[in-house]
């Protein structure tokens, strides 16, 4: 199937509407760039916040070289740092992954005394009466007893994968008697790479003088804002995402699986896959050939041992095309 890469918008998931009254968006959720691209190391900008912003008020994501945690708050895009420190971002500012949407007719409910479990726990009860495979916009305000949170600092390249930097660089900040607002996204897990499942929220306080992505959260009294969708734009400006879109489903799961578990040999591969060592090796040479991944034949770091594949495609940094601008005007 061929595409024309400079068509930004590709519908993955169906769209089906909640009626009249039921919880749902009417526009479709925009995300700019494939996710595992992100979590492999793809943090050079792809777009303005400018091009993006009219897919929606209400998102998240990260700006350039993954510098800080990106929140979009009635239409205000917010970037708090890793020093924790909130500021607005000019709508000039590069960024390389954003999810976007308008929320409309939201489902709202009253909460108190509810860990971050308890409330995706709410989330999911309130939209299996809708549509609970569908992608579920979250707005959840009010007051904290508690948070935690987490910013990332700019990153050089070479890049090291999202899991690594988490690892070593993630900066998290606690709060007590917090009061402020998180929103964000829960994505169904469809089991491809596209997108990151599960409830992902990022949010500032009321001041806007600090936020993050939120890791952990006890909520005293908020209002919790629900709306639930079937279709997400993804904006591709890179001809390679639009290659790993085109790729056959067992090659993606390769791919996926060396983006997230890092470096492997063909035999750690062949079993993360459930298949023999030569289909793993076929597989991954197959990727190579195509500029994924690459083979480090002296192991990790030149240091000796078994020859391991690691993922090497990187997001080139461009701007969105005018096509893909008037499909945003249409979202």
């Amino acid at each position: 199937m061929g595409m024309d890469p400079a068509l930004a918008a590709a519908v993955t998931m169906q769209r089906r509407r909640g009626t009249a009254g039921a919880c749902s968006a009417d526009d479709a959720v925009f995300q700019l760039a494939l996710a595992h691209v992100l979590l492999d190391g793809g943090y050079d900008a792809v777009s303005t916040l400018a091009e993006v912003m009219p897919a929606g008020d209400h998102g998240l994501g990260t700006l350039d070289r993954l510098d800080g945690e990106l929140v979009i708050v009635d239409g205000v895009p917010w970037q708090v740092d890793h020093t924790g420190t909130a500021n607005i971002v000019p709508l000039d500012a590069r960024i390389p992954f954003v999810v976007l949407t308008t929320m409309e007719s939201p489902v709202r409910v009253r909460l108190r005394d509810l860990d971050l479990a308890q409330v995706a726990a709410e989330i999911e009860h309130i939209v299996q009466s809708s549509d609970g495979d569908g992608v579920v916009a979250v707005r959840l305000e009010g007051d904290f007893s508690r948070v935690l949170v987490r910013s990332m600092p700019a990153q050089s390249p070479p890049y090291r994968p999202f899991a690594e930097v988490c690892a070593t660089e993630e900066v998290r900040f606690e709060y007590n008697d917090f009061e402020g607002v998180f929103v964000g996204f829960r994505f169904p897990d469809l089991g491809s790479s596209e997108i990151i499942a599960g409830l992902h929220l990022h949010g500032v306080d009321d001041a806007r003088t600090t936020g993050g992505h939120n890791h952990e959260l006890t909520v005293r009294d908020a209002e919790l804002s629900v709306s639930v969708t079937r279709s997400i734009a993804l904006a591709l400006p890179d001809r390679s995402m639009i290659e790993l879109l085109e790729m056959p489903a067992e090659l993606r799961e390769a791919q996926r699986v060396i983006v997230r578990r890092g470096a492997m040999t063909v035999a750690g591969l062949a079993a993360a896959l459930g298949v023999d060592s030569a289909e793993a090796e076929s597989r991954a040479r197959w990727l190579a050939d195509r500029g994924f991944c690459e083979e480090l034949s002296d192991g990790v770091g030149g240091l000796g041992g078994e020859p391991r594949w690691r993922v090497t495609m990187r997001v080139r940094g461009e701007r969105i095309p005018a096509r893909a601008a008037a499909l945003l005007a249409d979202l």
